[in-house]
């Protein structure tokens, strides 16, 4: 697929394809740092047509397209007034017109999901990767796109094809504002792009930045104040590049820096009371839990699976989630407190294969001004059906999230559309957004496994009380007119 441009095109580019990667939940620039307590609940942070109500979108790099297997495609679900509204649903694939390129075989259109307000309008956009295209760039052959929707009145509309140069681990990317100055910035395991950014995509100015020790891998990064002082800081998820497969640890660890007006002071790595590093996982978010207006470290650390030993003491189990509560003084050293299925007020049991934790998001689903937590486990098994899924919803509250009066919700719950079978994978990735815009934020989950891997997205409503099922609602292949072989949809939400 050529692709001619000019030479200020590709000098425009590079610096787009790193903003364009941010994580959902990027804001407009005067929303970019993270807010506690109310004002959290209050920003918009993924509309994308500006009417106040946010908007799912989700994909399925898996699908068949045009008889294309793994071709990809995105589906979006505008919200209202009523929630997320299934008759504005939406489905782009790289046939649609304006969107470049066409419909390839292992193409995967839709990989990753990143929501961003890139040129800073007031409208949401989207960049999406095609991670298998193979394609042609200034005569180099290259494999991996990025191709941005653009948000508007009517909604993300057009595209644009970015250059994929210095593209370097681009899916943990992460805004806020690192330097105070008001301007939306962001960082990358190398470094930090400064804003204000250009709608050609420029940052104001560059700094390099080393989120990880060594030469490990960056798993995840997240973003937010956990001092309070109005900057944002980081913490990072890695894993030990000297790390084997069959070790009693998984080797992944939190790292923790500290945004100053002058920059970032040097990486801290997050130790427990015994001064081991702690263990991180599969999923990290930050967000405040206590309302203390000071974000708080919430991690998912499912079993690794990599001892045949099982712990006497099921608080011994990965299959759990950590928080460390921020302080004025940052992230502090000393035990997460660990929150499981055995936990008092956490329905279920911890059991070995589980994977409680193995997805995570933060945000007030019940507008009190306490963050809680979601916990997906895709892995639970019940009711005789292996591998169903269950979600957890865990209260925060001003002592922190302790697990009193946790929801657990299933295909099998009562007003929940559908029935739990086997390996549906039920919460196997979950996201947060408040698509009523009533201040609360409401539970999105995808199933990839349902239906034989064809794949489902549930969205749930949020009350004063918390989620609720009253109201939820179910869509897959056949509600979007999408091929369901092997689609897998609802396992990508933006980050």
């Amino acid at each position: 697929m050529p692709l001619p441009a000019s030479h200020r095109t590709r000098r425009t580019v590079v610096v787009a394809l790193a903003l364009l990667s941010a994580v959902c939940g990027a804001l407009p620039v005067a929303q970019a740092q993270e807010q506690p307590r109310s004002a959290a609940a209050a920003g918009v942070r993924q509309d994308f047509n500006g009417d106040g109500y946010e908007d799912l979108a989700t994909s399925s790099p898996s699908a068949t397209v045009g008889g294309k297997k793994a071709a990809g495609y995105v589906a979006l679900v505008y919200g209202s007034a009523h929630g997320l509204d299934l008759a504005s649903r939406k489905v782009i694939t790289q046939a649609a017109p304006g969107i470049p390129g066409s419909p390839e075989a292992d193409d995967r259109f839709g990989d990753r999901l990143v929501a961003a307000d890139l040129d800073g309008d007031g409208y949401t956009d989207l960049a999406v990767p095609a991670t298998g295209e193979d394609w042609t760039w200034d005569g180099q052959a290259r494999t991996g796109s990025q191709t941005v929707l653009w948000g508007s009145a009517a909604g993300l509309s057009g595209g644009t094809l970015l250059q994929p140069e210095r593209a370097f681990s681009t899916h943990y990317s992460v805004p806020g504002d690192f330097d105070g100055d008001g301007h939306t910035d962001l960082a990358l395991p190398g470094g930090v792009w400064f804003g204000p950014f250009t709608r050609e995509g420029l940052p104001a100015r560059t700094e390099a930045l080393a989120v990880y020790e060594r030469d490990d891998s960056v798993l995840d990064m997240a973003a937010g104040d956990v001092d309070g002082d109005g900057l944002t800081d980081l913490v990072s998820l890695t894993m030990a590049a000297d790390w084997e497969p069959g070790g009693q640890s998984s080797g992944h660890a939190l790292n923790y820096l500290h945004a100053t007006r002058d920059g970032f002071e040097p990486l801290t790595v997050l130790r427990d009371g015994q001064g081991h590093k702690i263990e991180g996982g599969e999923d990290v978010e930050l967000g405040d839990v206590n309302g203390d207006g000071r974000d708080d470290l919430v991690f998912g650390r499912p079993r690794s699976g990599l001892s045949d030993e099982e712990p006497s003491d099921p608080s011994q189990y990965g299959s759990r989630v950590g928080v460390v509560l921020g302080t004025a003084q940052g992230l502090p050293a000393g035990d997460p407190r660990m929150i499981h299925q055995d936990t008092p007020g956490v329905p279920g049991a911890d059991e070995a294969g589980d994977l409680f934790g193995a997805s995570v998001a933060v945000g007030d689903v019940n507008g009190d001004g306490y963050a809680d937590i979601v916990a997906g486990n895709p892995y639970e098994d019940f009711a005789r059906v292996d591998d169903a899924g269950t979600v957890a919803v865990i209260p925060g509250g001003a002592s922190g999230p302790t697990g009193a009066g946790s929801k657990v919700f299933s295909q099998n719950t009562a007003g929940v559309p559908g029935a739990a079978e086997h390996r549906d994978y039920f919460s196997e990735a979950v996201t947060l957004l408040d698509g009523d815009g009533d201040g609360r934020a409401d539970l999105v989950v995808g199933a990839p496994g349902e239906n034989t891997d064809a794949g489902s997205v549930w969205a749930f409503r949020s009350t004063a009380s918390g989620t609720t099922t009253t109201g939820s609602l179910v869509f897959g292949a056949g509600t979007l007119g999408t091929n369901p072989d092997g689609a897998r949809l609802g396992a990508e939400f933006p980050r």
